[in-house]
């Protein structure tokens, strides 16, 4: 409840003030500027004041890939001291052509779209047309590269030629001690032209003015809010001033329960924290007439001023390279995992140990959950009222303990408000049961108690919900993507028969110097023969961007 209040409480000030003193503004690195439909855009995120100085405080970042005014892939990801990392993988029937990358926070959205952050990225689809074949430079500069608004940075390659499958170091010398953070990526040359440096683009849109604020959104400064409407499930509008109390679950090994903090017009804000990658979200509404349910909105733009891009322009003398790193993608993706979907990753907000615990192959296994909760669950009954069996539990009243019957009631971390649904459910399918003794306050609701059952899958297989509850998609917030490499030092690694398709040979967002000046980093090259370029590219805690870059060959 504090983190809600706090919320609010922000909110109002900012609201209230000229909000001068915190304007926040974001910028994403991409691993590269031309990718294949069906690679991943890799993206790390940073924000920092209008100043240009690194802040702590909105923990979560959006990001959309528009075509025109639409937004086509939109995901979510969590921000820690400042920066975070992502991936959006693109369609592999995504057309050819230049697209927009705008992302924001919440928070910069009282300021208007104007203060987004925005670049171009390059998607070419192999399989189809759509680009322009040109005449450009085909010469490769192997001297390093440096664009820093300070000192003299020299990276280096212990090499300027390898073959495929050999291991290689990056040297960076010159670096200050204040650095705030700091990334290394190698891919594949792009083969467009980038006009625009990583620190103009960068100052381009941190001096983005807005046109005042709005105070109309919450900062995330915790974790993700949810915003959603109460509605009445008879007329289908917003429920005005209704004293039913709505919630948000999700689903999944743990109890990850929210309640919703509404206003007079059934608008609802769930403030949630500690969950990132989940993939479904339970919203209900504690009302046993079910007269009304949560429709969750999307947290994202999704529509933005439409925008003339350019033509994608690409030599035709490097279509047959573009067309091999194609074929390996397809091959790379079918022997890797490295493009496997985002990991779930639940932190409970119920951190108690159950009152009685009970593994149900422990036991005589009975073919109806009335026989199981009569034989042996303690401190959990069902009961009879007003023609429906509801579900009691164990609370303390004083000094004392009584049957409370306004008990959290969950299924593989699906709240169930229909009792019902419970008693009529095949026990066959429940693995355990946790039984917890109350009460509990959760997020302003009082539970007399806890019933939490597990099935075997963990998926809430064929379970019955009313009206007041749903299970709905929902791409949670992604965790830290991690970027996996292969170590070919090791020599029968180098002679595996898998194929390495990569086309980014290397990607870490969180380089540790450790205040030292200079350092080494070992690379791998894979099967991709060409031109590589290695990029240094970061910020120091006083402001001063830094990109630097430098090239090789493979052959």
């Amino acid at each position: 409840m504090k983190k809600i209040f706090y919320s609010i409480i922000l909110l109002f000030l900012l609201k209230n003030s000229n909000a001068s003193d915190l304007r926040e503004r974001i910028y994403v690195q991409t691993d590269k500027h031309l990718y294949l439909a069906g690679e991943p855009v890799l993206m790390k995120f940073l924000t920092t004041n209008t100043d240009q100085i690194p802040i702590v405080f909105s923990k979560i970042a959006y990001t959309e890939l528009v075509a025109d005014s639409v937004g086509l892939i939109q995901i979510m990801v969590e921000l820690t001291n400042g920066t975070g990392t992502g991936q959006m993988v693109l369609p592999a029937d995504l057309p050819t052509g230049y697209y927009r990358l705008i992302a924001y926070t919440k928070f910069m959205r009282n300021e208007g779209h104007g203060v987004f952050f925005e670049k171009n990225i390059a998607v070419l689809n192999t399989f189809q047309s759509g680009y322009q074949p040109v005449e450009t430079d085909h010469n490769l500069s192997n001297s390093a590269a440096t664009d820093s608004d300070f000192g003299t940075i020299l990276l280096q390659t212990n090499k300027t030629n390898y073959t495929t499958r050999e291991s290689g170091e990056l040297i960076l010398t010159g670096l200050l001690d204040n650095l705030y953070t700091l990334s290394v990526s190698i891919t594949g040359r792009d083969f467009v032209n980038n006009n625009e440096t990583n620190i103009s683009l960068f100052n381009r849109n941190l001096t983005k003015e807005s046109i005042g604020f709005s105070g109309t959104y919450a900062p995330e400064y915790e974790g993700h809010i949810l915003s959603g409407k109460i509605i009445d499930n008879e007329t289908g509008t917003n429920a005005k001033e209704t004293m039913a109390s709505p919630g948000v679950a999700f689903p999944g090994e743990e109890i990850i329960f929210f309640a919703g903090q509404k206003n007079e017009t059934g608008d609802v804000m769930f403030f949630t924290s500690g969950v990132s990658g989940s993939k479904e979200i339970a919203t209900v509404v504690y009302d046993l007439d079910e007269q009304y349910r949560v429709d969750i909105i999307s947290p994202f733009v999704s529509r933005f001023a439409p925008k003339q891009m350019p033509t994608l322009q690409i030599d035709s003398a490097y279509f047959s390279q573009l067309l091999e790193r194609s074929v390996a993608l397809q091959v790379f993706r079918y022997f890797s995992d490295e493009l496997s979907e985002n990991q779930t990753v639940f932190e409970s907000n119920l951190k108690i140990t159950p009152s009685r615990a009970y593994r149900l192959d422990d036991y005589t296994r009975f073919t109806t959950m009335r026989e199981v909760f009569v034989e042996f669950i303690d401190g959990a009954r069902f009961r009879r009222n007003d023609g429906k069996q509801v579900m009691s539990v164990l609370t303390r009243r004083g000094s004392f303990l009584d049957y409370g019957t306004m008990p959290l009631v969950v299924l593989d971390g699906v709240p169930i408000v229909d009792h019902e649904a419970i008693f009529n459910y095949d026990p066959l399918s429940v693995e355990h049961i946790n039984v917890y003794y109350g009460p509990f306050t959760l997020g302003g609701i009082r539970f007399d108690g806890i019933v939490e059952l597990k099935t075997y899958r963990g998926l809430h297989q064929n379970l019955s919900l009313n009206m007041s509850s749903q299970v709905l998609s929902y791409e949670a917030p992604q965790s830290p993507y991690i970027f996996i490499s292969n170590d070919y030092s090791d020599e029968n690694n180098r002679r595996s028969r898998i194929p390495d398709g990569r086309h980014t040979l290397l990607w870490n967002t969180d380089v540790k110097t450790n205040g030292n000046t200079s350092f080494r980093m070992p690379f791998d090259t894979s099967d991709l023969i060409g031109e590589f370029h290695a990029t240094i590219e970061g910020i120091t805690k006083d402001g001063k961007m830094i990109y630097v870059t430098t090239y090789f060959k493979v052959e």
